[in-house]
């Protein structure tokens, strides 16, 4: 006991070698404890030795006699080194659901609006509307090893569609493409450990009511380190230049045309494996055709994860409470003659979301979304509230 308190002391204050090596001593009198071994597995985990990590919880999972909750631990340990440790060379996910919407196209609550100092009554299709929806989610990634000291291609693509059920708001079905192409490199040669270097090229394609909308190549760059002990940085600076298409329903789309840029940053922390919490930000310039629809957007949300046991069925397969919020202000450089000559677009959007993932299978779950997002603007039509409820199924591969 004297020595678990100093192991744990030693914990606290950052000495994780200290505490290892008093349980290593004790390990050598007592073998094949598995609380040794879970202890000693969590400490080399926080260091970053993910390999010794791994050989102290695979033993503890080769123990019969060790404690369900402990097994539970330790599944959720191993499942987090194979995402820092090992990523897989390609790995999928498909995600079904049907979606409802409280006011499907953003469209302002009242149909009482003001356009250049008048008053306006707006027309049933330009109000906010309630939807029911069918929407599909594909990613897909892919790398391929250069047998240079780690360095890889990397292919990743993305599928988002969105299907209406009311013909009447068929024009906002939407599909979009997007795939990026590029080397990765190990940054171990210079010094920093766990740390990738992505070079990317983007290609970006949309389509807004089955007819054309926007296509978007484009360039980025990324940073992914889990150098900090339980932590992973995300760092990206992508740019695109999206070419927008006119059409009947949009006969003025094409002045939306001009180059998006980002910047973005992501920090995730994991208490442990099961106790996750993200913060994430970005910074965002478009620039158009026209300075009335050119804008600079900042954003910052929060968020944590909490995977448990599963109180209803089998140990092996968790829970995941998932719940996030965050806030974004945009700015347009001009003011949109239609609405208001005078002053120039103002929008602030506060959303929040919570979901559960339910495993029923390995590699099948369902996940029940429901989200709030709140837009305040100067420019009546701008601003609407919307309440989303999803409920889907993911089957990853």
């Amino acid at each position: 006991d004297l020595a678990f308190e100093y192991a744990q002391a030693s914990a606290d204050a950052g000495d994780y070698e200290g505490a290892i090596s008093a349980l290593e001593r004790m390990l050598i009198y007592a073998p094949n404890t598995p609380r040794l071994q879970f202890e000693l597995g969590v400490l080399y985990y926080k260091l970053g030795a993910y390999e010794v990590a791994r050989s102290y919880f695979e033993q503890v999972l080769a123990n019969p006699s060790v404690p369900n909750e402990i097994a539970d631990q330790v599944r959720l340990y191993i499942q987090q080194l194979a995402l820092a440790a090992e990523p897989p060379p390609f790995s999928a996910t498909i995600f079904s659901a049907i979606r409802w919407e409280s006011n499907a196209n953003f469209g302002p609550s009242t149909n009482t609006v003001t356009l250049n100092g008048l008053d306006f009554t707006l027309g049933s299709q330009s109000v906010g509307r309630e939807g029911w929806s069918w929407l599909n989610i594909g990613t897909l990634h892919y790398s391929y090893d250069l047998k240079n000291q780690g360095d890889r291609i990397e292919f990743d693509f993305l599928a988002y569609s969105t299907v209406y059920f009311d013909d009447e708001l068929s024009d906002i079905d939407l599909d979009f493409f997007e795939f990026t192409l590029g080397p990765s490199f190990n940054l171990k040669r210079i010094g920093w450990d766990k740390t990738r270097l992505f070079v990317y090229g983007i290609g970006d394609l949309a389509y807004l009511g089955y007819d054309s909308y926007f296509y978007a190549p484009g360039a980025g760059v990324r940073l992914l380190s889990f150098a900090a002990t339980q932590s992973v940085l995300d760092a990206r600076l992508e740019t695109r230049y999206r070419d927008f298409q006119d059409n009947s329903d949009l006969p003025t789309n094409s002045l939306r045309t001009g180059f998006q840029t980002r910047i973005a940053l992501n920090y995730t922390y994991y208490f442990t494996p099961g106790i996750v919490l993200s913060t994430s930000g970005y910074a965002q310039r478009e620039a158009a055709d026209v300075d009335f629809y050119s804008n600079t957007e900042v954003a910052v949300s929060a968020g944590f994860a909490w995977t448990f046991q599963n109180p209803l069925w089998r140990a092996d397969y968790p829970l995941t409470w998932q719940l996030g919020a965050g806030v974004i202000r945009r700015d347009y450089d001009d003011p949109d003659p239609t609405i208001d000559p005078t002053e120039s677009e103002r929008d602030d959007t506060w959303w929040a979301r919570t979901a559960v993932v339910v495993p029923v299978a390995e590699t099948w779950a369902l996940v029940p979304q429901v989200e709030y997002r709140d837009q305040q603007s100067n420019y009546d039509l701008r601003t609407f509230d919307n309440l989303t409820a999803i409920l889907g199924v993911q089957k990853r591969f």
